[in-house]
């Protein structure tokens, strides 16, 4: 009777279709570069009570510049990442 039993079980592994393939997901970590990163700040600003109006007018211009200078590199930013997950998600 063992003998049936592991025959029987013999021929239906041979019967059995091919191992399934697991597939596993890749994760891929993408960070924009450093470059990227570039907001510059004013780290000191001068006393407001002794600033000329021509003082005023540089530190204004000096800080739009720095907010465009910011807006940019975000901008680039986002653009960096939009492309990564277009990436991605083609393949």
């Amino acid at each position: 009777m063992k003998y049936v039993i592991v025959m029987s079980a013999l021929l239906l592994s041979g019967c059995a279709s091919a191992p399934i393939k697991l597939l596993q997901p890749e994760y891929k970590v993408v960070t924009p570069p450093d470059s990227l990163y570039d907001c510059p700040i004013e780290k000191k600003f001068p006393n407001s009570e002794k600033l000329t109006n021509e003082q005023v007018g540089k530190l204004i211009l000096k800080l739009q510049k720095n907010n465009l200078t910011c807006k940019n590199s975000l901008d680039n930013i986002h653009s960096f990442m939009n492309q990564a997950k277009e990436t991605v998600e083609k393949k």
